[in-house]
Formats: structure tokens, C-alpha cells, sequence
């Protein structure tokens, strides 16, 4: 076999573990999880399908759903507490990022981030990143809304994760995950 379709091989087998592992495909773990919106917790289903590559028309259509992970060093297993004392939504999953939080831009019925009823099941996957300092800090407190992305960027809480993009702090992926139900945690 060529070095070529090796590599094929072996990126075809890594996309269908992370389809696995994104769509909620483990036994036992929830197939729901938390996410926020304007400073509220939501419950979103996690049984869905995720398609990775998406065309262009797909990922135009899809709403983004900010996947914030937090740094933890290699090997950490199990969930974590920060020093504030705050756990993260995905603690330890099974996941290709098991330590982070969801913040959406739309919810359906409530509408969109800004006010335009924006909300559709596919979700286009954007990852982000906490700092070391800012998320192992005492002050800590996760983004739960849209409106505060721009400030913790401005003020150094977040890692650039893709320089020279006109967002550095956001890696748009060609990721949709679709994620229908989602209701009010009380």
C-alpha cells in the first residue's frame, strides 16, 4: 500500500471514530448534554448525526455552536475541577475534546443571539480554547453567551487557535453536528 492511501486509510479511520465519539455513540455516557445561551443552561440532545466535511451549502445553513475546551495536561482522564471550583459541561467524556463547554448562538423558540430566530438542528462545530492562566485561575467563569466571546478575546482569555484568520481565536470546522431538542435545564 503507498504512503498515499495509507495516510487515506488512516484519515478515514480517524473521522469515523470521531463520528463515533461526537455523535453520543458511547454506551454509557449521556445522550444529552448542557450547553448555554444568553447566560442560561440548556439540555441539547447528543444522539444526532455528525457529519464531518460538510459541503459548503450545509455549513453555510448551520448555526455555530462554540465548543470552548479548557487545556489539561497530557494524560488527564476523569472529570476535573478547576480552582475556582467550576467543572466543565463535557468533564472527561470519551470524546476528541472531553474537557469543555457549548455556547450557542440560537435556541429554538427563543431565536438567535441578537434577536433573529436563527436556530436550525444543524450546527456548524467552531472550536475555541480558554488559556492556561485564565482557566486555571480563581477568578474563572466560562463564557455562556455570544455577546461576551469578543471580551474574553480582547482581554487575553482565550488561545488563538487559527493565526492570520480574520478571528484567531475561532477554528471553523467543517464539522455539523445535528442536535434537535434541546430544552431549559431547571
Amino acid at each position: 500500500m503507498t504512503v498515499l492511501r495509507r495516510s487515506a486509510a488512516a484519515a478515514l479511520v480517524t473521522a469515523a471514530i470521531a463520528v463515533l465519539a461526537i455523535s453520543g455513540a458511547h454506551a454509557t455516557g449521556p445522550m444529552t448534554e448542557e450547553v448555554y445561551f444568553e447566560d442560561a443552561t440548556y439540555q441539547i440532545e447528543t444522539g444526532g448525526a455528525a457529519i464531518i466535511g460538510a459541503n459548503p451549502n450545509l455549513l453555510a445553513q448551520a448555526a455555530p455552536m462554540y465548543l470552548i475546551r479548557f487545556p489539561v495536561a497530557p494524560g488527564t482522564t476523569g472529570p476535573i475541577a478547576l480552582p475556582s471550583g467550576y467543572q466543565p459541561q463535557s468533564n472527561g467524556l470519551p470524546t476528541p475534546d472531553p474537557y469543555h463547554d457549548h455556547v450557542l448562538a440560537a435556541i429554538p423558540g427563543l431565536g438567535s443571539a441578537g434577536g433573529a430566530d436563527g436556530y436550525k438542528a444543524p450546527l456548524r462545530l467552531v472550536r475555541m480554547q480558554y488559556t492556561w492562566a485564565y482557566a486555571y485561575s480563581a477568578t474563572f467563569v466560562p463564557i455562556r453567551s455570544v455577546a461576551e466571546i469578543a471580551a474574553a478575546e480582547a482581554s487575553g482569555k482565550l488561545a488563538v487557535l487559527d493565526p492570520g484568520a480574520a478571528d484567531p481565536y475561532m477554528l471553523w470546522t467543517s464539522i455539523v453536528l445535528v442536535r434537535p431538542t434541546i430544552a431549559p435545564v431547571s
